[in-house]
């Protein structure tokens, strides 16, 4: 493979005498320390970039997986009946991100195992991405490929809640990173990484799987052509590894989550989402959406990056970055086809698109050494490098505020300005190296690494739109030099829930939440511990409405739990019950920083059996 530093692509050191022990401690002590900068690089980049460890709560659906984190076998206890018509367990179904979340919550507990559990995916993503770059060009764009993605505003919103995008993210760029390293010597190694990490993106979030197969799909294209003979081996150690890790999951669910069959569960989930009636309430009927959502501008910039990079027949790229530019050229272009045509909400809804940065932020990776290439070259300007994609995020981090803006016309504009100064650059690299033609392309990089993130964290709010879904708007401006403490404690109220409750007096012991929409800013993750709206009474605190009797007549609840932040309406909204023969059981606050959760556990003997 071509490359800047030619050890770090041949086995040429492999070819020297060996060496002594004494001459080969220098390199095992700088090996130690590029090993343990890698390791520590998610900890310097949350005090270094003040990332947030965890984000704000947009939609209850990531604290309907936390339930399953915290306390699997209390839900299906209660809800088995009543949610598997409907297949609303499908989030319990989730094990590719559930059972290693469990298992961190079971060592370290709610907070921490969450920090914990991020800290591994982190590593996953990166460890596998720096030893690409490093391979492919050396050190220092490994260091690159660290920084992109530890600055990326839309991987780092993924990982911060307990929807399974954060660990699919994370599967994707490490998958990816593996099935383009440029090892002959270790391939077998590689590609089984590649199909275990697949394998786990695929379990813990089915969305995952389009972009696993079109990348699969460049990647044995382009070993037909140019490894034509290692293709029968990698297509059946992929098949095997998918099998035995399939079947490694279906034993962790049954010993940590209940169910040891998660395969139908996914299966009959993904067939009920595709009806008619289903995909009218999820997915929007006209894309009036898009041209609000400017951070998808960046995906289509990002590839237009790469052809300017590589303005050369495809041919004559080599093999790791044509499969790297490829596989995210085809993965925008398969979530485009099923967002336009396919009826699914994979782009409208940042919880699905978000998997596209996999890809992105490796390609990005990549297209900075490359149009960088008369910088990297350079042996002492050459560690300016890695300072650009590190410098524009940390100008925005101390103000992190961007205006508003949508496609038209400052996100085309902008977007189009992206690819224009790397035409520039390329242009640049072409004349000769001199400090002011270097100085012009770091500028350029500098400006393309800016106006990206700017085209990330722009505000998406909008009003409600004809024929449009209720949207969530992502704060990915909050996630560099913002403030987590309200998110953290919120976490920590809400995953003590489970243990305030208890566990079911007899299986279908049904709970139902009773709390006012004045509150459903923070009370999103609390009321998602027991699947939000699904087991709500339609009604505010303290005044049952006549659909909130209909709603108790009809679902007949065992017990009620009345939640809120003040817990003024509580004694108003027992006596609104009194019909139902209403008990107080249990009354408590859980707190945590300035939060502090009223709550009220009532049985109604009415329907108790």
């Amino acid at each position: 493979m071509p490359g800047f530093e030619a050890d770090a692509l041949t086995g040429a050191a492999q070819q020297r005498e060996p060496a002594s022990v004494l001459s080969r401690t220098p390199r095992l002590i700088r090996a130690s320390l590029e090993g343990l900068a890698v390791l520590v690089s998610p900890i310097v980049a949350v005090f270094g970039l003040r990332i947030t460890l965890m984000s704000p709560p947009d939609l209850n659906d990531p604290a309907m997986h936390t339930t399953f984190v915290i306390n699997p076998s209390d839900v299906f206890a209660r809800y088995s009946a009543v949610l598997a018509p409907t297949d609303r367990l499908r989030e319990g179904a989730r094990v590719g991100f559930l059972i290693p979340a469990r298992v961190s919550y079971l060592l370290f507990g709610a907070v921490p195992g969450f920090i914990v559990f991020r800290y591994v995916l982190a590593l996953i993503a990166l460890v596998p991405v720096y030893l690409l770059l490093r391979r492919l060009y050396g050190r220092i764009a490994g260091a690159i490929a660290v920084i992109v993605v530890l600055s990326c505003p839309v991987i780092i919103l993924a990982w911060g809640t307990d929807f399974p995008d954060s660990a699919a993210v994370s599967y994707l760029i490490g998958g990816l990173a593996c099935l383009a390293m440029p090892s002959l010597r270790h391939r077998f190694g590689w590609v089984l990484g590649s199909a275990v990490l697949f394998t786990l993106a695929l379990w813990a979030l089915a969305a995952s799987a389009p972009l696993i197969i079109v990348t699969l799909v460049v990647y044995a294209r382009i070993d037909w052509v140019r490894e034509r003979k290692t293709l029968v081996r990698d297509a059946a150690l992929m098949g095997g590894a998918f099998v035995a890790v399939t079947g490694l999951l279906a034993v962790g669910s049954g010993l940590l989550i209940g169910p040891l069959d998660y395969i139908q569960t996914t299966i009959a989930s993904l067939l009920y989402l595709a009806q008619p009636s289903q995909v009218h309430l999820n997915h929007s009927a006209n894309p009036l959406w898009a041209p609000y959502i400017t951070y998808l501008l960046v995906p289509p910039a990002v590839v237009g990056l790469w052809f300017v990079a590589f303005a050369k027949p495809l041919r004559t790229v080599p093999t790791p970055q044509l499969l790297v530019g490829m596989a995210c050229l085809t993965q925008l272009l398969v979530f485009g086809i099923l967002q336009l045509a396919g009826g699914v909400q994979d782009l409208e809804v940042h919880y699905f698109s978000s998997l596209l940065w996999g890809a992105v932020c490796i390609t990005l990776a990549i297209v900075i050494v490359e149009l960088g290439r008369p910088i990297y070259t350079h042996r002492v300007l050459r560690w300016v490098l890695p300072g650009l994609p590190l410098a524009v995020p940390l100008i925005f981090e101390i103000h992190p505020r961007v205006p508003q803006f949508g496609w038209v016309p400052w996100g085309i504009l902008l977007a189009a300005l992206v690819v224009i100064l790397g035409i520039y650059a390329v242009w640049l690299g072409q004349r000769a190296p001199t400090m002011r033609t270097m100085a012009l392309i770091g500028v350029s990089l500098t400006a393309i690494i800016g106006g990206l993130l700017g085209l990330t964290v722009t505000p998406t709010q909008h009003a409600r739109l004809r024929g449009t879904v209720v949207d969530t708007f992502p704060a990915y401006a909050g996630t560099l030099g913002g403030n987590d403490t309200v998110e953290i404690d919120l976490y920590s109220v809400t995953t003590q829930l489970p243990a305030f409750v208890g566990p079911p007096s007899y299986s279908g012991e049904r709970l139902v939440t009773w709390w006012s929409d004045a509150e459903i800013g923070l009370l999103r993750e609390p009321i998602g511990m027991f699947h939000a709206f699904f087991n709500s009474i339609p009604s505010d605190l303290g005044v049952l409405s006549t659909p909130g009797h209909q709603y108790l007549e009809q679902t007949k609840p065992a017990q009620v739990l009345l939640m809120s932040f003040n817990g003024a309406q509580f004694p108003a909204s027992l006596g609104q019950l009194t019909q139902f023969q209403p008990v107080v059981v249990r009354i408590g606050v859980i707190r945590s920083g300035s939060l502090a959760l009223h709550l009220w556990l009532i049985d109604l003997k009415v329907y108790e059996r």
